[in-house]
């Protein structure tokens, strides 16, 4: 993006997000990255955390019938979203808002 950051931090925690999904026992496990991908996803991304000043995420989600069947990916899909969400809604301060240039996620 043209005069854009060279790396935009998300402000939700997506470590927390892991931990809470996976201590669900909904039989799924998920983990963050610290890569997007190439080209598309990592544009989408960017582009996201750009327009939405930092309230975004990116999810990859493997492929149908392996790991997961469909309905154990939809149900991890909705939980992953859920506890986004609430992070979301438990509000940032302005200080955690204005700290969203660097990436500090750990792999």
């Amino acid at each position: 993006m043209e005069d854009g950051p060279d790396c935009i931090k998300s402000i939700i925690d997506m470590d927390t997000v892991c931990k809470r999904v996976n201590g669900s026992n909904m039989g799924i496990t998920v983990c963050v990255s610290k890569d997007a991908g190439r080209y598309l996803c990592d544009y989408t991304y960017y582009t996201s955390l750009h327009q939405g000043q930092g309230r975004s995420a990116f999810v990859h989600v493997p492929p149908l019938g392996g790991p997961y069947s469909s309905g154990e990916l939809g149900r991890g899909l909705q939980a992953v979203v859920k506890e986004m969400m609430s992070l979301l809604d438990t509000g940032y301060t302005e200080e955690e808002q204005k700290d969203n240039k660097c990436c500090h996620h750990k792999q």
